[in-house]
Order: C-alpha cells, then structure tokens, then sequence
C-alpha cells in the first residue's frame, strides 16, 4: 500500500478552512495505526484552523506522520497547533448560578454587581 499522500492532487494549493479536513476523514479512508507521508508539494498556505483540524484528526486516529515539501509557513503554523495543543493546560472552574422567582429580585440582584 502506497502510504505517501500527494495534496496537491485532492485539494487547493491554498487550503483556508476547518472543512477541509472532511477529505482526509471521508474520501482518504486512512487507517488508524498507520504511518504516513503527507506531500505539500505546491501547497503554498494552510490556515491555523486547517493545521488544528490535521492535528486532531491525526492525534485521534493514532496516525503517524512525516510532512514533506512543505514551506516554512506550514511547518511553522502546525508547529504552533501541535505546542498549543500539547501544552495548553486545561481547566474548569465552577460557576455560580443564581436563580430568581421574581423580576424584582433579579433587579434587586443586577444593582448590586
């Protein structure tokens, strides 16, 4: 099986949006578990959402991966998604919710704040 991926020959060499990514999860039919080489030849931008989409689409399908041929400006723009996305710490706080019957106490309530 032939496991390098030519871009240019699915989509534009301008790639701008999330939806994009809709090739690789429905027409590409990668398999989980595998490894690939992802050609940008002729690809001169792919947008910061494009690079996210890529990212989690490879991180959740377990894919491993090699770029090739691509500008600076690609690489630079995954690395930046895969650093954010590796490193963001995540956190929930608790939010308070008030609930009021009456109109008057949620005006009562409001000038207060």
């Amino acid at each position: 099986m032939n496991n390098k991926i030519y871009i240019q020959d699915f989509l534009p060499s301008i790639i701008a949006t999330r939806n994009a990514i809709s090739f690789f999860e429905k027409d590409m039919q990668l398999k989980a578990d595998s490894f690939y080489v992802f050609d940008f030849t002729n690809i001169f931008f792919i947008s910061r959402a494009f690079a996210d989409e890529l990212y989690k689409f490879l991180k959740n399908n377990n894919i491993e991966y090699k770029f090739e041929n691509a500008n600076s400006n690609i690489l630079e723009i995954f690395k930046v998604v895969q650093k954010n996305r590796t490193s963001k710490p995540y956190s929930y706080h608790e939010i308070a919710i008030t609930s009021f019957s009456k109109k008057k106490d949620l005006v009562q309530f409001l000038s207060l704040i």
